[in-house]
């Protein structure tokens, strides 16, 4: 078996499609963001992982990541619910470009089911990681806008999904020993959670661009990175018992 077959691997911002606006000018701004905003490459990093799910969309068609009803949505407030019609800067921009957005609606929903599928199938004591990157410097859409981010945030809900906080100072220590720093749920808080009765623990791990891209091209050691992000993963695993003997 897999040493990785109990995570579930939940990236909804790696995708870029932008339906309808290939070659048309009016949309570069569009194009422009959709590429800030996205995950780049962040499958790559954890390229260990069997059990990924994605998106085949940019998050500006349709983002896994809200909620559907967008009363529990802050960034809904801003245009950003899960079917986003402002940019970055808050202007407004025509979403039907893209399509029906029930298409869209429908989508979601499906995303969702396999997601909650994908945990059952493995059952009590699944583990699902909601993976991430952010920009080094916050953007003018971002609710958290302090400086100095960290190189990795750990996002958590203060639920029954939650890890036992020894496992998260473990994992944090597992970071800065490899030289990068750590903050929990700072400037991103919380982790993707499904309704099921499986009994598992969510984590959410964002990790700072600047880490791994430069000019949205991998650095020649991102592997360094993925590396330590494999090493943390495996501190998520039940540790086997050892046998005691005098002999």
């Amino acid at each position: 078996m897999n040493q990785f077959e109990n995570i579930v691997a939940w990236m909804p911002h790696t995708g870029l499609y932008l339906p309808n606006v290939d070659n048309r000018p009016e949309f570069d701004i569009l194009r422009r963001d959709s590429l800030l905003l996205a995950d780049e490459q962040v499958d790559r990093l954890y390229s260990f992982l069997p059990n990924k799910i994605t998106s085949d969309y940019s998050r500006f068609v349709v983002d896994l990541e809200r909620y559907l009803d967008n009363s529990k949505a802050p960034m809904a407030q801003k245009g950003m619910g899960y079917l986003y019609n402002r940019l970055i800067d808050g202007k407004s921009f025509d979403r039907s470009i893209f399509g029906d957005a029930s298409y869209f609606t429908e989508y979601y929903k499906h995303k969702h089911a396999q997601l909650k599928q994908a945990i059952e199938r493995i059952g009590n004591g699944a583990i699902l990681l909601d993976l991430h990157s952010f920009n080094p410097v916050p953007l003018p859409c971002d609710i958290d806008k302090r400086p100095n981010r960290p190189d990795i945030c750990l996002g958590f809900n203060e639920d029954e999904t939650k890890l036992e906080d020894s496992i998260l100072q473990t994992l944090q220590e597992h970071f800065e020993d490899n030289g990068f720093k750590v903050a929990f749920n700072t400037p991103f808080s919380g982790t993707m959670t499904t309704d099921t009765q499986t009994k598992y623990k969510s984590l959410m791990i964002e990790i700072n661009k600047k880490c791994y891209l430069e000019n949205h091209v991998l650095k020649k050691d991102m592997y360094k990175l993925s590396y330590v992000l494999k090493e943390a993963v495996l501190l998520l695993q039940p540790q086997p018992k050892r046998k005691f003997s005098w002999l």
